[in-house]
C-alpha cells in the first residue's frame, strides 16, 4: 500500500506516448511467434505420446497453479480495498479505474476462452488425447476436443493487473509521480504472468502462444481503457453542493473513523454470518471426531479442513451475497439503516436455525445412509406417519437434542445480535465501493472456484470414501444441491457424458447379446422379440416376493450372518444367483428394475416421474394381453412412493394394502407384518381360477426400521428384540411359512416364484461406491423348476424380467435391455451390473468397474474379494458401455422408448 500511495516526485506526462510503441512491439512478437510454428516444438520438450510427465507435479499443480490462483484472487480483493480506502494520496477515481481495468482484462480473457474451440495440448492426439491440431485462427472449426483453452487463463493471474502500473507510467495531465514505481509494478505483474504461463506450458495445458495472446489482450484492454478514462481522470474541479449533513461538498466534514464507520455498517451483517460459521465448524468437528477412523484411513484430515472452509464460503456466499450487496446502500440514511438491520437480524436468524437444524439431523441420516442429507430427506418428509413413527422409536435422542439445542441457539443469537444505536451513515461513493467489494467477495465465495464451472459436491470427491468426501460439505448445501438437481429428473438428471444417440443405441443393443436384425421398431430402439427357451403348453403363473432391505450380509448362503435358514434351504431347490446386484438403494429403484426391467439413472426413480405413469413397460403390462390378472400386495399404504399410481397405470388390476388386512393382523409403523401379508396373498392365489394365469407382486416391509414384528415361531438372534438382525430372521421365518403353504397348494406346480431383495438395509462403506452393499440374494423356484442350479454370472436386477419371461414359457416383444440368464450363450459372456449410488453410477463387467461421477473423468477400478480398488491403464470399451447405458436410460424415459 505504501508503494501504491507513493508521494509525487517526477512528471510522467511524456511517458504516455512511450507506451504505444511497446504495445505494438508486443503485438509483433506475438504474431511472429504464432507464425513460426514453434508451439509444437516447445510442447514436445515436455510431453510425448504418453502425455506430460509434469502434468500432476505437486509443485506445479497445487502450488504454482491452484494456490497461485487463490493468491491472485486475494490480491484482487486487496486492490478493491485499496480503491475503497480513504485518505490516500492517489485520487479515488484513478484507483477505481485500475480495479475496473483489471476486472475487464480478466473478463476479456475469459470471454475469448469460453467461446474458443481450441483444445489444450494435453488433449491432442500427439500427446495421448483425442483432439487433432487446429490453429486458433481457424475460427468455427472444432478440433474434436473439449475446446475452451485459448488464450491462457492462468497467465491472466498476472497480466490482468498491468493497469496497476499506468497511474505512474501514464499519469493524468498535471499530475507528477515517480516513474520507477510504475516500472516496478510492470516488472512484477509481467513476471507473475510469464511464470503462470510457463507453469501451464510445462504441465501441457497451454502453448506459449496462448500466454503471449493473454499478455496482449490484457495490455490492450488496460491501455485503451486508461486512455479513454484520462480526460475524466484529469478533471479536478467539482461543483459545490449541499449534502444531507449540512456541509457543502468540498468543505471539511467532521472527523469520522473509517473503522468505526465500517464496523457500524457491517455489524448487522457480520454477526449472523459469524454465528453460521461457528455452527458449521462445531458440527464438522463433531463429525470428524465420529468418523476419525475413516478420515485417517483415507489420509484426508487436511482435505476435510481445506474443503470445509471452501464449502463454508460457498454456503455463506449463496445465502448472503444479495443481502450483503444491498447493505451499504441502505446505510445511506439512518432510518433505512435501522430498518435494514432488523431485516438482517431476522433473515440471519432463520438461516442460522435452518443450518443448525440440518446439522443436527445429519448424524441420524448419516448413520442410516452413510451420506449427508440428500433428496431422500425431502422425499421422506411427505410420509409423516411412517417416518414420524420411525423417528420417535429409533431416534428419540436426536429429536430431544434438537428440541433443546435449537431454542438455546435462538436465544444466544438474539442476545448477540441486539441492535446498537449509532449515527454513522455512508456517502454514495462509499456505498458503491463497499457494495462492489462485498458482492465480489461473496459471489466468488459462493462460486467456490475460478475455473469454468462453479464448485459442486464432486469438487470435494478426491478420496475413494464417499462419506469422507461429504464431511467437508454442509447439510443445508447438500440438500439444496439435491433439490436443484431434482429439477432435472424429468430429463433424466445430470449427464455423465454426451454421446451421439446412434452410438448409444448401438452399444446398448450389442450388450443385450442379440443380433442387430432383432431390433426393428424406430419408435422404440430396444424393442425386440424374445422367444422363450422353455416352451410350455400352459404358461406359468408368476409370483415375485420383493424382500425389503435384504442384503447379502444377512444371508448365510452368501457368506453373511446365519439369519436366513429358510432361504438358504430353498436355495437348493431352484435357480440361485450367487452374484446378483441391486441397481440402487431405494425400494422404488428395486421396483423399476425388477418389475419394469428399467436401468437406473441419476434422477428420481421412474416410479415417481410423470411420463412413466401410463404406457410404461412392466411385467404386468406385458402379461395383460396374454390373459394374466396382476395384483400388488403390500402391508403398508400403497400411496407411499407413488406405488399405487405407477402400478395401476401400467398393467396391474388391483392393489391389496394395509386397509385390506384382517383385523387380527399385526400392524407396525410400516404396515402389516410379513406373515400377515403372505397369508392374505396365499388366500388370493388359492382363489384364482385354474384356467386364468395370474401375476402377484408381494412387497414385504417388516425388515424396516424401527423393526417391528410379532413374537413367536422362531428364536431371536440377539437382544433387544427390535434390531435389524432379528427383523431379518423374522422375515425369513415368514417367508419359510409362506412356501410351506404354497408347496401344498394347487397353484404350486403351475407357478414360478422369484424371491429377491429390493436393496440392502444400509449402503455404506469407505469406497467411492460400496459395491459390496449392492450384493443381494435372488432365487427362482417353484414346481416347474426340476433341476436346481447355481448361477455364478454377475447379474443385475434388470436381468430378472427377461429371465422370468423365458422360464414362464412366454414369447413376445418388449424393450428390455436385460439378459435371459437361462440362455447358455448369455452365461458364457462376462456378466454385468449397473449400480446407482446417489450421483455416482458404476458399471461392473466381471471384476472390472467403470465409475461415473458428475464433472469428473470416468474412473477405472477393480472389484475383487469385496474390495474396490483403482486400477492402472485404460479401458475405453468399458467406459463407453457405462456412459452409453447411463445415457440410454435417460433417453428411454424422456423419449418414452420403454413401452
Amino acid at each position: 500500500m505504501h508503494a501504491l500511495s507513493s508521494p509525487p516526485r517526477i512528471s510522467t506526462a511524456r511517458s504516455r506516448s512511450a507506451v504505444t510503441p511497446w504495445l505494438l512491439g508486443l503485438l509483433a512478437i506475438t504474431l511472429l511467434w504464432d507464425m513460426s510454428g514453434l508451439d509444437m516444438a516447445v510442447m514436445q520438450l515436455f510431453g510425448g505420446a504418453d502425455g506430460f510427465a509434469l502434468r500432476h507435479n505437486g509443485l506445479l499443480e497445487r502450488v504454482l497453479h491452484d494456490a497461485m490462483r487463490h493468491v491472485m484472487t486475494g490480491f484482487w480483493l486487496l486492490l478493491c480495498a485499496w480503491a475503497l480506502w480513504p485518505g490516500l494520496r492517489m485520487p479515488r477515481r484513478e484507483r477505481w479505474t485500475v480495479v475496473a481495468l483489471a476486472t475487464l482484462s480478466l473478463m476479456a480473457v475469459n470471454l475469448v476462452k469460453n467461446h474458443s474451440l481450441t483444445s489444450c495440448p494435453w488433449d491432442l492426439q500427439a500427446f495421448g488425447g483425442t483432439a487433432r491440431l487446429v490453429s486458433h485462427w481457424a475460427w468455427g472449426v472444432s478440433d474434436g476436443g473439449s475446446g475452451r483453452c485459448f488464450p491462457g487463463g492462468h497467465a491472466s493471474s498476472g497480466f490482468a493487473f498491468l493497469a496497476l502500473c499506468l497511474p505512474w507510467l501514464a499519469a493524468p495531465a498535471g499530475t507528477v509521480r515517480r516513474r520507477a514505481v510504475g516500472l516496478r509494478w510492470l516488472a512484477a505483474v509481467v513476471w507473475v504472468g510469464l511464470l503462470a504461463g510457463a507453469v501451464q506450458t510445462v504441465r501441457g495445458a497451454h502453448f506459449p502462444s496462448h500466454t503471449l495472446w493473454t499478455w496482449l489482450i490484457c495490455a490492450s484492454v488496460s491501455w485503451v481503457g486508461w486512455r479513454l478514462a484520462l480526460p475524466w481522470l484529469g478533471e479536478r474541479s467539482e461543483p459545490v453542493r449541499a449534502t444531507r449533513t449540512g456541509f457543502a461538498q468540498g468543505q471539511p466534514r467532521p472527523p469520522s473513523s473509517p473503522r468505526r464507520t465500517l464496523t457500524a455498517v457491517l455489524r448487522p451483517l457480520v454477526l449472523p454470518m459469524a454465528c453460521m460459521l461457528a455452527v458449521l465448524w462445531i458440527s464438522r468437528l463433531g463429525l470428524m471426531a465420529w468418523q476419525a477412523d475413516r478420515i485417517a484411513q483415507a489420509q484426508a484430515w487436511g482435505h476435510v479442513w481445506l474443503q470445509g472452509l471452501r464449502f463454508d464460503a460457498v454456503l455463506l456466499g449463496l445465502v448472503w451475497v444479495l443481502p450483503a450487496t444491498l447493505t451499504p446502500w441502505l446505510a445511506l440514511g439512518q432510518r433505512s439503516q435501522r430498518a435494514w438491520g432488523t431485516v438482517l437480524r431476522v433473515y440471519g436468524g432463520i438461516a442460522l436455525l435452518l443450518v443448525a437444524f440440518m446439522e443436527l439431523s445429519t448424524p441420524a441420516f448419516m448413520a442410516q445412509y452413510d451420506s449427508r442429507p440428500n433428496y431422500l430427506f425431502v422425499e421422506y418428509l411427505g410420509y409423516a406417519k411412517e417416518v414420524g413413527g420411525t423417528l420417535l422409536k429409533d431416534y428419540w435422542p436426536h429429536l430431544l437434542a434438537t428440541a433443546v439445542l435449537l431454542p438455546t441457539l435462538a436465544w444466544v443469537y438474539a442476545r448477540l445480535t441486539r441492535p446498537v444505536a449509532h449515527g454513522v451513515t455512508l456517502r454514495a461513493w462509499q456505498a458503491l465501493g463497499l457494495s462492489l467489494l462485498l458482492f465480489a467477495s461473496l459471489a466468488l465465495g459462493g462460486r467456490g472456484a475460478l475455473g469454468h464451472r462453479p464448485a459442486n459436491p464432486a469438487s470435494a470427491a478426491v478420496t475413494t470414501d464417499h462419506l469422507v468426501n461429504e464431511v467437508p460439505l454442509s447439510s443445508l448445501y447438500t440438500l439444496a444441491y439435491a433439490i436443484y438437481q431434482s429439477r432435472k429428473s424429468e430429463e433424466g438428471g445430470l449427464v455423465y457424458a454426451e454421446l451421439p444417440q446412434a452410438q448409444v443405441i448401438d452399444v446398448v443393443r450389442r450388450e443385450t447379446g442379440l443380433p442387430a436384425a432383432a431390433f426393428n421398431d424406430p419408435e422404440s430402439p430396444l424393442r425386440h422379440l424374445q422367444t422363450t427357451l422353455h416352451p410350455r403348453a400352459r404358461p406359468l403363473n408368476l409370483v415375485i416376493v420383493l424382500e425389503e432391505s435384504l442384503g447379502a450380509e444377512f444371508v448365510g448362503r452368501l457368506g453373511g450372518l446365519p439369519l436366513t435358514p429358510n432361504l438358504d434351504r430353498l436355495a437348493n431347490e431352484g435357480l440361485w444367483f450367487d452374484n446378483l446386484y441391486a441397481t440402487g438403494t431405494r425400494s422404488v429403484r428395486g421396483i423399476e428394475a425388477v418389475v419394469a426391467g428399467f436401468p437406473p439413472t441419476p434422477a428420481v426413480s421412474t416410479v415417481k416421474l410423470a411420463k412413466s405413469q401410463r404406457d410404461f413397460f412392466t411385467l404386468a403390462s406385458f402379461l395383460k394381453p396374454k390373459g394374466y390378472e396382476s395384483t400388488f400386495f403390500y402391508g403398508g399404504e400403497s400411496h407411499f412412493d407413488n406405488m399405487r399410481s405407477y402400478f395401476m397405470g401400467n398393467g396391474f388390476d388391483r392393489v391389496v394394502e394395509q386397509k385390506d388386512m384382517p383385523a387380527s393382523a399385526f400392524i407396525g409403523t410400516w404396515g402389516a407384518s410379513d406373515g400377515d401379508l403372505f397369508d392374505v396373498a396365499h388366500q388370493q392365489f388359492l382363489q384364482q381360477p385354474a384356467d386364468k394365469p395370474f401375476f402377484g407382486l408381494v412387497f414385504s416391509s417388516s425388515n424396516h426400521a424401527p423393526f417391528e414384528f410379532p413374537e413367536g415361531g422362531f428364536d431371536l438372534y440377539e437382544q433387544p428384540k427390535n434390531t435389524v438382525n432379528n427383523a431379518v430372521k423374522y422375515a425369513d421365518h415368514a417367508l419359510g411359512r409362506f412356501f410351506e403353504k404354497a408347496r401344498r397348494s394347487a397353484y404350486w406346480d403351475n407357478t414360478l416364484f422369484l424371491v429377491v431383495a429390493d436393496h440392502n438395509s444400509r449402503v455404506y462403506g469407505p469406497s467411492v461406491i460400496p459395491i459390496e452393499r449392492f450384493h443381494i440374494p435372488g432365487l427362482i423356484l417353484g414346481g416347474a423348476i426340476r433341476t436346481p442350479e447355481r448361477i455364478a454370472t454377475v447379474a443385475s436386477q434388470i436381468d430378472l424380467a427377461p429371465t422370468l419371461i423365458s422360464l414362464m414359457g412366454l414369447s413376445g416383444e418388449h424393450p428390455l435391455t436385460g439378459r435371459d440368464l437361462t440362455d447358455p450363450a448369455q452365461r458364457a459372456r462376462p456378466g454385468r451390473a449397473i449400480m446407482q449410488f446417489d450421483k455416482i453410477q458404476a458399471y461392473m463387467e466381471g471384476s472390472r468397474v467403470a465409475v461415473l461421477q458428475p464433472d469428473v473423468a470416468p474412473r477405472l477400478m477393480t472389484y475383487a474379494e469385496g474390495q474396490l480398488k483403482d486400477t492402472a491403464g485404460s479401458d475405453p470399451g468399458l467406459v463407453e458401455k457405462a456412459q452409453a447405458h447411463a445415457r440410454y436410460a435417460q433417453w428411454a424415459y424422456q423419449k418414452q422408448w420403454h413401452r
